[in-house]
């Protein structure tokens, strides 16, 4: 069975074999010098002080959401789709004060949309967002100018990119983004990752388990507060390396070019219409006959996923990271395509 999902996803053998080990030590010297390598990638692949917790992408939010903001604080949600409205669901369980801006399923605000909300709001404290969304593949590619848009009114900005970095490239600062390791970083789950490049202010009430200070006070001597996810960060160490030598760029062109192939592939009416927004990690289209593609991809040894929420009947979604080729988006493609009505 080879996995087309938008995650956990097909992992290469070779980081099989790094996670296949008796857990070391955490306090050892061998693993500090792991956690250091790692981290020192993780660096080299994305801009930001790298942090890594046991967690989930999930996880790698919430923690986020309580490090960065304060009960009342006011928030401007970029709503885009399902995993949007989870980080919503996040911010709300903080006692943040929600504004929301959305659009049509399949599309994006503008940026200058989101500037004159925020002019409109006032004191925002910060702009929140999912940069891949993963429940209808669509990436939000003015990321960089909406950074721009929350320094220059004081506020910071706050990114889920679960299942966009680095497969999604970010070429600039971005004050903090959540993600993990399961899926464009082809580990196994279990590694919250999150990037820094603002400091957490906040001392209301966080958790201990998510107390970023902790883990940034200990990181210098590559030591974290609790028992970090040590065969997660062993697979790491390989598929960091991997991306490296391959060139980072060189990893977002491949998996541009799976998502082109897919998109003109598959006859189905896909739910981005607009090129330029479409995922490289994950594609969906529409479908009335979502049973039946997945259940005959699974006879045909692939496994790929249903929508979620409002389109959980109404759309497949295949995933486009891990150890897939051009000749699995062949065969995912065909099979669908006995499906068009």
């Amino acid at each position: 069975m080879k996995y087309l999902t938008p995650g956990p996803i097909q992992l290469p053998k070779e980081v099989l074999t790094h996670i296949s080990r008796q857990p070391g030590f955490h306090r050892s010297e061998e693993f500090k010098k792991l956690l250091e390598k790692v981290i020192e990638n993780l660096e080299k692949i994305i801009k930001g002080n790298a942090i890594i917790l046991p967690g989930t992408g999930t996880f790698s939010i919430d923690t986020m959401v309580y490090n960065y903001i304060k009960p009342n604080d006011k928030v401007l949600l970029i709503d885009i789709g399902e995993f949007s409205k989870r980080l919503g669901d996040s911010l709300k369980s903080r006692g943040a004060i929600v504004e929301l801006i959305t659009s049509e399923i399949g599309s994006l605000p503008l940026p200058d949309l989101i500037e004159e909300k925020i002019k409109i709001m006032r004191e925002v404290k910060a702009i929140t967002m999912v940069h891949n969304e993963t429940s209808i593949g669509i990436t939000n590619r003015f990321i960089e100018k909406i950074q721009d848009i929350a320094s220059s009114y004081g506020a910071l900005l706050l990114v889920d990119s679960v299942s966009g970095i680095p497969a999604e490239n970010i070429n600039k600062e971005i004050d903090v983004i959540a993600t993990a390791s399961h899926k464009a970083f082809l580990s196994i789950p279990g590694a919250s990752i999150i990037y820094i490049n603002k400091n957490p202010d906040n001392n209301s009430n966080v958790p201990p388990s998510m107390d970023l200070k902790k883990f940034l006070k200990m990181k210098p001597n590559c030591e974290t507060p609790y028992t970090p996810p040590i065969n997660v960060i062993a697979g790491l160490e390989y598929s960091t390396n991997y991306i490296l030598n391959m060139g980072v760029n060189n990893y977002t062109k491949i998996h541009e070019e799976r998502s082109r192939i897919l998109y003109n592939s598959v006859k189905l009416k896909p739910i981005v219409n607009n090129e330029i927004f479409r995922s490289n990690t994950v594609a969906s289209f529409y479908t009335n006959h979502v049973k039946e593609i997945i259940n005959d991809l699974k006879e045909k040894g692939y496994t790929i996923a249903n929508g979620i929420g409002n389109l959980s009947n109404k759309a497949v979604r295949i995933g486009l990271m891990g150890d897939i080729d051009f000749h699995d988006i062949k065969a995912v493609s065909e099979a669908i395509n006995n499906y068009v009505d």
